[in-house]
């Protein structure tokens, strides 16, 4: 009996035996492993990051000084809105979920005040006190893009994005002149 031949004799002793599977076909049988869901899966995606706290200002810039003390009542209705720059982007109402839920329940499309506010501060000396009053909220970045299957970003645009916040107040400030 030539090699060829055992082989083959072999192999068919085993397969009656059901002891050998090949690799071929145990790989049709399992299948590919799935990839995880939503990751790499291709198509459009939006994401905002890069959380900051800022202020968000609205209306005049009262200042007074040098030295002393500024008191400011706040007797003025007004309002703070969210804002997103860019074009092609994301919209504010997904902004502010994505706020929401990485960041501060209190994130919000518009907050307004309508009653008044008293803030009083010691000026340092030499120095000019200055304070608006608006939201204290937060700036981040927006993203837009297509993700490939591969895993990478195509036809990608970004812009900057102001969340307002349903905590508003004053915010206090020096400067030399």
């Amino acid at each position: 009996m030539n090699r060829s031949s055992k082989v083959i004799t072999l192999a068919a002793a085993a397969m009656m035996m059901g002891s050998i599977i090949s690799p071929t076909v145990a790989l049709a049988e399992e299948g590919p492993e799935p990839a995880p869901e939503g990751v790499c899966s291709g198509g459009w995606r939006s994401n905002v990051y890069g959380y900051s706290a800022t202020h968000i200002g609205s209306g005049p810039i009262y200042k007074d000084g040098p030295g002393g003390t500024i008191v400011v009542t706040r007797s003025e209705s007004g309002s703070a809105k969210t804002s997103v720059t860019g074009t092609a982007g994301v919209s504010i109402s997904f902004a502010v979920g994505e706020a929401k839920a990485e960041i501060s329940r209190e994130a919000t499309d518009e907050i307004s005040w309508g009653t008044d506010h008293q803030y009083r501060r010691n000026i340092s000396s030499g120095k000019y006190g200055n304070t608006q009053y608006g939201s204290w909220g937060h700036n981040a970045t927006w993203e837009k893009y297509y993700e490939l299957p591969s895993c990478s970003k195509s036809q990608r645009t970004s812009g900057a994005v102001k969340i307002a916040n349903n905590s508003i107040g004053f915010r206090y400030w020096e400067t030399s002149y």
